[in-house]
């Protein structure tokens, strides 16, 4: 198979060029933009439009009215479908706070389910936000479902720790160290969110192996005074030190686009991971309500280019999709495409040790790629080599 009439984007640049595929790996490159032959066979004409490496989301939870939390396969299914449709070709399906016997299915039921795509994009494994969060910061978290993490509970999670991706956690809770040195020895992702700590307890918790930001300036406590001296909180923390990777939900409105620079200016082309944390409202029509989590999370409902509790007084989650975030970190921040799409694949598959198969255009590595085209409309999305959604409409 063959890709022909495309400008590919690489991690450093955009280029006209043809890439060649083998069953389900990239086994060439050629520089160049050639015409299909209509003699020829197995050739794709990408009709001028980019070619990019699939998006990679480390924290989604839903869409199309679902969520994780229901833990049921055809549910993951559902929303692997929908979010394939943004170009993501791997997800890490995420959690909410939520009783231990939730949690534990959520990860039974996905465990069957690692590195295989249903359909849609490939599961990765489970995103664990919360329950070992700050009641302070909370967000759209179920108040009644935070508590402080003990090892005899989350011992149990990391029976699944092959499974897990990322685990999200206030590092000032007593035993936090304990667990961040638990996820890192277990090749977990150790991500500070949902925090007030300050600088004292974050350096404790880089020491420990913190390597993540979740979701920057949201649910974030900032920097305060400590007798005269003012002092770090977990957002100037995670912006300062590079040892640590920054979410970044990119919709303009969990974060206004002169935060969005901000992030961009202090963690360079390496440092931002491009996320959704999607809920269950992404592909839901304005005015939809639906339950952000689990049953004993509160309601929410789909506004204009975001969701928000239903009271009010929270943003719950997001509904975008990847190509989203990467069209508004390019049309916001002006930041270059290429650069947009590092932060949507190359950065998170580097962050999940799985950059040697994910991530980029590369000769050797899966044949996971995206075709959009110059209006941003994903146009194909092919997993392994195979066409896994082809957009008939445009």
């Amino acid at each position: 198979m063959r890709f022909v009439g495309a400008e590919l984007i690489l991690p450093d640049r955009i280029v006209p060029g043809i890439v060649h595929v083998e069953g389900d790996r990239i086994t060439g490159i050629s520089p160049g933009i050639q015409q299909k032959n209509e003699t020829e066979s197995g050739v794709i004409d990408l009709q001028g439009g980019y070619l990019a490496p699939g998006f990679i989301d480390l924290h989604i939870h839903g869409g199309l009215g679902h969520d994780t939390m229901e833990a049921d396969t055809v549910v993951f299914r559902k929303i692997a479908d929908f979010h394939i449709s943004g170009g993501t070709t791997s997800l890490a399906l995420t959690t909410v706070s939520a009783s231990n016997e939730e949690i534990l299915r959520v990860l039974a039921t996905a465990s069957s389910l690692l590195g295989k795509a249903l359909g849609g994009a490939r599961i990765l494994g489970i995103h664990l936000e919360g329950p070992y969060l700050s009641e302070k910061k909370k967000g759209a978290h179920a108040l009644n479902s935070i508590r402080p993490p003990l090892a005899d509970e989350w011992r149990r999670y990391l029976d699944y720790a092959p499974l897990i991706t990322q685990m999200t956690l206030a590092p000032e809770l007593e035993g936090a160290c304990d667990l961040i040195k638990a996820l890192r020895q277990n090749g977990v992702i150790a991500s500070g969110g949902h925090s007030l700590a300050t600088e004292k307890e974050l350096t404790a918790a880089l020491d420990a192996g913190m390597n993540h930001a979740t979701h920057t300036f949201n649910c974030m406590g900032t920097a305060v005074k400590l007798g005269p001296y003012r002092i770090a909180g977990m957002l100037e923390f995670a912006l300062a030190y590079p040892e640590i990777r920054c979410e970044l939900i990119a919709d303009g409105k969990h974060v206004s686009p002169t935060l969005m620079r901000m992030v961009w200016n202090a963690k360079g082309d390496d440092g931002v991971c491009l996320v959704t944390d999607a809920m269950g409202g992404a592909g839901l029509p304005i005015g939809a309500k639906y339950r952000a989590g689990s049953e004993n999370s509160p309601m929410a409902m789909v506004e204009e280019d975001v969701a928000m509790l239903e009271d009010g007084s929270a943003l719950a989650g997001s509904i975008l999709t990847m190509i989203q975030a990467v069209r508004k970190t390019v049309e916001l921040v002006n930041v270059p495409l290429h650069t947009a799409v590092k932060a949507a694949s190359l950065n998170p598959a580097e962050q999940l040790g799985k950059d040697n198969e994910l991530g980029s255009i590369e000769i050797g590595k899966k044949a996971d790629l995206v075709w959009f085209d110059k209006q941003f409309n994903v146009r194909g999305v092919w997993i392994d080599g195979e066409m896994k959604y082809h957009n008939r409409n445009i």
